[in-house]
């Protein structure tokens, strides 16, 4: 994680349009080598937690709505492509030529795109929300923090407990 993303997590980030990111204690940017001596988790933490903690378990309950999709065109693209097929043969056996096979393989490939344009989308996201997650408890493995979450609460500040050394912070 970079130096400015510890800043995400502390009490003491200040914002400067000019610099960006600055220490509220020093007034300056961050500047150590893995770990601030002076960090102090609290609400900005929590917020954080929250708010890519949610961000991961409403994408998963995305999943299988995506998978849903793509099955279910997938299955209507292989019928458009079977029934083609079906019909090109048998219109060519009554001595017909005809390029409506040409249609028929069109709109399967249609279905086809129709069907993994969702789930590619959904597996896009997955990936960089489970990349933040990571980092974000590699952060906090770090500091040798850890958290619990009740999602039923909905005021972030109280449904997220922090840890130290297995000891109660906040």
């Amino acid at each position: 994680m970079e130096i400015s993303g510890h800043c995400t997590f502390c009490e003491h980030k200040e914002f400067d349009f000019a610099t960006g990111n600055l220490c509220g204690l020093t007034k300056q940017k961050a500047d150590f080598m893995r770990k601030c001596p002076k960090i102090t988790l609290g609400d900005t933490a929590k917020e954080e937690i929250a708010r890519i903690n949610l961000e991961y378990k409403d994408l998963q309950k995305q999943r299988p709505k995506a998978v849903g999709h793509l099955i279910l065109y997938t299955i209507i693209a292989i019928a458009i492509f079977l029934a083609d097929i079906y019909f090109t043969q048998k219109l060519f056996e009554a001595g017909w030529v005809t390029t409506g096979s040409i249609i028929g393989i069109a709109f399967g490939i249609g279905f086809i795109g129709y069907a993994f344009t969702p789930y590619i989308k959904y597996t896009n996201a997955n990936s960089a929300v489970k990349s933040q997650k990571q980092r974000m408890d590699n952060f906090f493995a770090l500091y040798d923090y850890d958290y619990k979450i009740n999602f039923e609460d909905e005021n972030y500040q109280t449904a997220i407990t922090l840890y130290r050394s297995k000891q109660k912070v906040r």
